[in-house]
């Protein structure tokens, strides 16, 4: 099988593990039950997995990868805008809501698990860098970047974590006034 084939399968299966986990909690994600899902054995998901902290490590990876395409693509859309980006950070519509789910329950496996605690460490890392070169562009005399990016992100995870929990209590309005509100105030816009 060619390279590109064996990372197809390895992507189908930490998508399926997503699907799981959002649907049913990490518990669920099981080797078997992966297999099963995905129509394999497990001889062949323990082909492309070394185990299910592996298989769980990848779909996180996968979470990841996913928020970076987002990135981008607001990016290509306008450089700008913070205010964008932002927003599709949140957990406001159904597709985004299911990926918080993951991510928490991720979050709570990286409490007790070094190898998610890194990879939550240089996932953080990495949307701060994002949030940072929007801030570049838009108050490129901001003293303290970082600052504002984590109070952002913090933001973001607020009122993301809110709405898992209570789906009425923002609306996609109320989340965009909110955190323009709070752009301008941190950047002085």
């Amino acid at each position: 099988m060619s390279a590109a084939n064996h990372e197809l399968r390895r992507r189908r299966i930490a998508e399926i593990v997503l699907r799981v986990i959002t649907e049913e909690g990490l518990e669920a994600a099981t080797v078997r039950r992966i297999a099963s899902e995905v129509g394999y054995s497990t001889a062949v998901v323990t082909h492309y997995f070394a185990d299910k902290n592996d298989l769980l490590l990848s779909a996180f990876r996968t979470l990841g990868e996913r928020n970076q395409v987002k990135f981008d693509e607001c990016i290509a859309r306008d450089p700008p805008d913070l205010l964008g980006f932002l927003m599709s950070m949140t957990a406001f519509d159904q597709v985004d809501g299911s990926a918080w789910r993951a991510c928490i329950a991720f979050w709570d496996r990286s409490l007790r698990d070094p190898a998610f605690a890194a990879e939550l460490r240089r996932w953080i890392g990495e949307v701060l860098a994002r949030i940072e070169k929007f801030t570049a562009v838009l108050a490129p005399d901001c003293a303290d970047p970082r600052r504002v990016a984590t109070q952002l992100f913090d933001l973001v995870q607020g009122l993301s974590t809110h709405l898992l929990f209570d789906d009425d209590c923002w609306t996609v309005q109320s989340i965009r006034e909110a955190l323009a509100r709070e752009v301008s105030v941190l950047l002085g816009l």
